[in-house]
């Protein structure tokens, strides 16, 4: 695929995660609020992902852009709803995401290393 396609697919996605984050979750017979930090650490850990493989960027580069669209997110759900808040443990599952998936990631990069 075309460099320009995943970066496309990286921002769509990244688009989707944020109205995800901004939406009032109407009641569907699922209490999401019990697994909040876990969607959050999930959702990080895919978009830390998306974000390596569409655009490489250096490792810092990777933690200023990911964290701060972490504190964005918290912020937005902060000032522009009603129904959401702010909350420090929200961002730290989303540093946690990211760094769950570095260490994978890094982690393979040395087996793949090895085995060559």
């Amino acid at each position: 695929m075309k460099r320009h396609l995943y970066h496309a697919i990286c921002l769509l996605v990244f688009t989707g995660a944020t109205y995800g984050f901004l939406m009032e979750v109407k009641s569907s017979g699922l209490n999401l609020n019990s697994y909040d930090k876990h969607l959050h650490f999930l959702v990080f850990f895919c978009l830390t992902a998306l974000l390596q493989w569409s655009y490489k960027p250096k490792l810092w580069q990777a933690v200023v852009i990911m964290a701060g669209y972490g504190v964005a997110i918290e912020f937005l759900q902060n000032y522009l709803t009603s129904y959401r808040r702010a909350e420090l443990m929200d961002w730290v599952a989303d540093v946690l995401g990211m760094t769950a998936f570095y260490l994978c990631y890094f982690a393979v990069k040395k087996w793949r290393n090895r085995t060559q």
